[in-house]
């Protein structure tokens, strides 16, 4: 059985090589190969042996089978929140801790009587939340984790078409299409469901994958 690899280097066909070659190699992801089960050129992300290989050098290519569930994604959203929550809550503490005051304030008048509410308190409040959630998911897309805390620990990473990090434009659109998300009561992330490729709108705008290590 011929198990011979060929690649395109500069137009010019060359090879052949083993699989273990092409490894050393250092193959990329967009090298066009010629594989021994085919009769046609393909791009090396393409061909499913190769897979292990781009994993091991960080490339994570988006395929049906290790796109992330909604559930996962909203476990490592729960994470994220909660660690957001607690560390806004610190330096609103350490910074303004008369402003932490007047919200609990706020939300005991709430509690009492709907005419006596701090409603700009509650909204600069929130505001600084969807701050906080929009700098750690555009920080953790640009980082080498590929995804912020939350979808660290529980093995995701987010990744464009060719299953490497994001873009400083991707991060920032995702992130801010992740705050509108929010906005609206989270609806944008039910596109989950019906997506082919598990995309929540985010995803959609800035064309990013979320998928499992």
């Amino acid at each position: 059985m011929n198990n011979d690899y060929f690649i395109l280097e500069d137009g010019e066909q060359t090879g052949p090589f083993t699989f273990d070659e092409l490894m050393d190699m250092g193959l990329d992801i967009h090298t066009r190969v010629l594989s021994p089960l085919a009769d046609n050129w393909q791009d090396a992300c393409d061909l499913p042996e190769f897979y292990p290989y781009f994993e091991s050098i960080g490339v994570y290519l988006p395929t049906g089978d290790n796109l992330a569930s909604f559930w996962w994604r909203l476990l490592a959203f729960m994470i994220d929140y909660l660690i957001i929550s607690f560390v806004l809550s610190f330096i609103i503490m350490m910074v303004a801790p008369g402003f932490l005051m007047s919200i609990m304030q706020s939300y005991n008048d709430m509690l009492k009587s709907a005419h006596n509410i701090a409603y700009s308190d509650m909204l600069k409040l929130q505001f600084a939340l969807y701050f906080a959630i929009l700098v750690n998911d555009l920080i953790g897309g640009l980082s080498p984790m590929k995804g912020s805390i939350g979808k660290r620990v529980c093995k995701l990473v987010v990744v464009d078409i060719d299953g490497t990090g994001l873009s400083f434009g991707k991060a920032l659109l995702r992130s801010i299409g992740k705050i509108i998300s929010l906005s609206f009561y989270g609806l944008g992330f039910l596109s989950i469901f019906f997506s082919e490729h598990r995309q929540a709108m985010h995803d959609y705008l800035a064309k990013t994958y979320v998928v499992k290590r």
